[in-house]
C-alpha cells in the first residue's frame, strides 16, 4: 500500500523468508552481497523470523583486473563470480544462499515466490530481460535497479504485478520512468586491463550504488515502510537528489508518451 508520502510493504514480507534475487555480481553485485548477509543478520537479531533467502546469478568468470574495482581476490580468478560470493557469504554467516552461474532470462526463472529482484546489470538486453520476467507476474515483485556511469549513478525501485498494475500508487518501474534504459543498442565493451578499468569506472561508484541499495533494502524492512524510491549520486558534486514516494514526483518524471495512472 501507498500514501502520498510513504510506500508500505505487504505485512505478509515480515513473517517469512524474503526471497531475493541478485541479477548480476560485478562491480555492484558483488560489492552488494555482504551489506545483504549485514541485513539478514540485523533482520534476525531484530526479530524476523528467517531474514533474506537470496540467489545470485552471474555467467561470467572472475579475471585478474577484477580485483582491483570488484569485490575479489586474486585466488578467485577463473572462478565463477555469483558461486564466489554466494559460498563466501555462505561460510562467513552461516548462510544457505544459492548460486545461479548462468545469465539471466525470463525463461529461466518461471517458478513464482520472488519479493525483489536487484538489478545489478549494465546492458539494456538484461535490463529488457527483467523487465519482461516483471511485468508477466502475476505476485507483486519489487525490482530494484542499479545504474552508473564512471562517478554517477542511481538506484530506482519500482513494483509490479497483474494485481497491481493499475494502482496510480505503484511504485512505477525503473522503465517506466526511463524507457530508454532497455531501448536501442548498448555501447559499454568490457575493460580488458587492470588500469583500463579503474580510468573507465570510479573507484568508489559501484559500491556507493550498493550502499544506496542496502540503506532502502534496511529501511523498508527494518520499519515496513520507506518515504522514497530513487536516489542519483554524483561523486564529482558531492550531491544527492531522491525521488519521494509522490505520484508527482513520478508524473514529472514519466515521459510525455507514458500514461500517468490515474487515481480512481
Amino acid at each position: 500500500m501507498t500514501t502520498e508520502n510513504v510506500h508500505i510493504l505487504p505485512d505478509s514480507i515480515l513473517h517469512r523468508p524474503v526471497v531475493v534475487h541478485v541479477i548480476g555480481c560485478g562491480g555492484t553485485g558483488s560489492q552488494l552481497l555482504p551489506r545483504l548477509a549485514q541485513l539478514s543478520k540485523c533482520m534476525v537479531a531484530l526479530g524476523h523470523p528467517h531474514g533474506l533467502d537470496v540467489t545470485v546469478w552471474d555467467d561470467d568468470t572472475v579475471s585478474e583486473h577484477n580485483c582491483l574495482r570488484q569485490n575479489f581476490f586474486l585466488p578467485d580468478v577463473g572462478h565463477n563470480k555469483a558461486s564466489v560470493m554466494v559460498n563466501r557469504c555462505n561460510m562467513a554467516h552461516g548462510l544457505r544462499w544459492k548460486d545461479q552461474p548462468t545469465r539471466f532470462t525470463r525463461e529461466s526463472m518461471r517458478s513464482g515466490g520472488v519479493d525483489f529482484i536487484i538489478g545489478c546489470v549494465d546492458s539494456k538486453k538484461a535490463r529488457a530481460e527483467i523487465d519482461a520476467f516483471v511485468r508477466e507476474s502475476y505476485q507483486t515483485i519489487y525490482w530494484i535497479d542499479a545504474g552508473n556511469e564512471a562517478t554517477t549513478g542511481q538506484v530506482i525501485v519500482g513494483q509490479y504485478g497483474k494485481r497491481i498494475a493499475d494502482d496510480p500508487m505503484r511504485l512505477p518501474l525503473v522503465t517506466e520512468l526511463y524507457p530508454e534504459i532497455i531501448e536501442g543498442e548498448d555501447n559499454n565493451a568490457p575493460s580488458c586491463s587492470a588500469r583500463e578499468s579503474i580510468l573507465k569506472q570510479g573507484l568508489a561508484t559501484n559500491s556507493m550504488a550498493a550502499t544506496w541499495i542496502y540503506s532502502w533494502l534496511a529501511e523498508a524492512l527494518r520499519h515496513g515502510q520507506v518515504s522514497w524510491s530513487g536516489i542519483f549520486f554524483s561523486l564529482d558534486s558531492g550531491r544527492v537528489t531522491s525521488i519521494p514516494v509522490s505520484k508527482s514526483a513520478w508524473d514529472a518524471i514519466r515521459p510525455a508518451d507514458q500514461p500517468s495512472l490515474k487515481a480512481a
